[in-house]
């Protein structure tokens, strides 16, 4: 398959928080590092949020829709370790989409970097630690000081290495993290890539503050995640699996205010519509409408 640029993204409107502390973000960089030496894609740029995530990656359309994936996943995996109310996956969707121009890869690589600032991040998104902004277009000889290096990975004895990094998995013994166990993103983002596609800082400076009907254009494409429509038997195993998390048996056996709650959830994570919500559901369509 063809490779190319994709905007891969976890879909954050009306969701949960995903990550909740500072150590959570430090397994989750830890983790994107790890996917970038399991799958055959580069990654561009990134930034973390409380509630989602956005990649710019390189490869084919499936390596990069993998990658968002398998990360979620991970990141999950390890976060609801230490949750009261795990988060579910099933309420998570994962969008891959194609960037088309050179014009949209910058204007994307742009967006991904300063949505802090759209977040409500005071300062420049050089200084928001949970991206990947600092990397480009910096002095060679001068290091951040968020990403001050405080030892190699491979001078980390086995047993402590866990405990440091947050994570089990082996990476490359010249890597280098900081004193709370991060993974420098030097290691791992393609910045010399950007660079030459931005061509020069001036370029690079023009697209981060992009003019704001842009914003509010790359805003709306990511509210509209490409949902991978569901059949009815789908969409009712999924129902299931929710329902006996959230009350401990199926979906038919729970009341009807039970029933159109989890219908709105089902809306909000899945994209699913209203007519085979009621359908699945057992609610009345007409019901079911005027709420949603």
């Amino acid at each position: 398959m063809e490779k190319g640029y994709y905007h891969v993204y976890s879909f954050g409107k009306d969701t949960p928080k995903l990550l909740t502390s500072e150590r959570e973000f430090v397994v989750a960089m830890n983790l994107l590092a790890y996917c970038t030496l399991v799958f055959g894609c580069k990654v561009m740029a990134f930034v973390f949020m409380n509630s989602h995530f956005h990649l710019v990656l390189y490869g084919t359309e499936e390596e990069c829709r993998q990658f968002g994936i398998r990360l979620m996943k991970m990141i999950l995996h390890r976060i609801n370790k230490a949750r009261i109310k795990p988060y579910d996956f099933h309420e998570v969707a994962i969008s891959a989409d194609s960037i088309a121009t050179k014009e949209d890869l910058m204007s994307i690589i742009a967006y991904v970097l300063r949505n802090s600032i759209e977040a409500g991040f005071r300062y420049d998104p050089r200084f928001y630690k949970w991206c990947s902004a600092a990397l480009y277009f910096a002095p060679e000889n001068e290091v951040c000081p968020m990403f001050t290096a405080s030892g190699m990975i491979g001078d980390l004895p086995v047993r402590t290495r866990v405990a440091t990094l947050g994570v089990h998995y082996d990476y490359p013994a010249e890597w280098t993290f900081t004193s709370d166990g991060l993974i420098l993103p030097k290691h791992y983002v393609d910045h010399n890539a950007v660079e030459a596609i931005f061509g020069g800082i001036k370029a690079f400076i023009a697209f981060m503050y992009m003019k704001k009907d842009r914003v509010f254009e790359l805003n709306t494409i990511c509210s509209k995640v490409n949902f991978q429509a569901l059949s009815d038997e789908e969409l009712e195993g999924l129902a299931n699996r929710m329902a006996e998390k959230s009350h401990g048996r199926g979906f038919m056996k729970i009341d009807i205010v039970d029933r159109i709650a989890l219908a709105k959830k089902l809306k909000v994570a899945r994209g699913t519509g209203v007519k085979q919500l009621a359908r699945v559901l057992d609610i009345k369509e007409s019901v079911l409408g005027s709420i949603m």
